[in-house]
């Protein structure tokens, strides 16, 4: 369940947080994105999630589709380095195993929440009441923001983001506390009629193990 919650983001404000005003560029880029994103459909793509462990050099790479779809609806379905799919929806993470034929199902975190690529379905202004939003230079035309929580805590350090001009979410990254860091690459979006809510909301087949935690 780990791994695939890390299948490496939403975020909940701060009830006392002050709202940071966003650098125009930030604002201009996830402005892009809520517009691109927000529409009711459900938007697909490639992708591929790297994950390397504080400390080491070599990294475990995974690959298969994801779907997203507001107002916060998430799906991966893993094809290697084995199958399996990790569903969100309104809070509720579902993590399934073909091969161990087992179903877990988990509430997430704030910080859990924030490991998941679903950053830009949020109010773009919500986000400057957790995160401090910050322009980086990028090479490639994108627009590349970091974001760093302003209430420190083990599971997220910051937030890497690459929008480009068209508002679509190229890749995605973070690092946890002890310096392990997830990447998401998205190379292929592409716009599709929006799916049931079940989609969302992976069972497993009769005889599926449920586990929740």
């Amino acid at each position: 369940m780990r791994r695939a919650a890390l299948a490496g983001l939403l975020f909940a404000a701060t009830a006392f947080a002050a709202t940071d005003p966003l650098p125009e560029a930030a604002a201009s880029a996830l402005s892009r994105v809520a517009a691109r994103y927000a529409d009711g459909a459900s938007h697909a793509s490639e992708f591929t999630q790297i994950y390397t462990p504080a400390g080491f050099t070599m990294s475990q790479r995974d690959s298969g589709t994801i779907r997203i779809q507001s107002p916060q609806r998430l799906r991966f379905d893993y094809r290697a380095p084995s199958k399996r799919v990790y569903t969100y929806d309104a809070g509720e993470g579902r993590f399934f195993s073909p091969e161990d034929k087992q179903l877990t199902v988990h509430r997430l975190t704030a910080e859990e929440k924030a490991k998941l690529p679903i950053l830009f379905l949020r109010d773009p202004q919500d986000l400057s009441r957790d995160y401090a939003i910050s322009v980086e230079p990028s090479s490639d035309g994108a627009s590349r923001l970091l974001l760093e929580p302003k209430v420190a805590t083990p599971e997220l350090s910051w937030v890497r983001v690459s929008i480009d001009a068209e508002g679509a979410v190229r890749d995605l990254s973070y690092e946890d506390g002890s310096g392990s860091r997830t990447e998401f690459r998205f190379p292929s979006w592409k716009r599709e009629k929006a799916r049931p809510p079940s989609d969302f909301k992976v069972a497993g087949p009769p005889g599926t193990r449920i586990v929740e935690n």
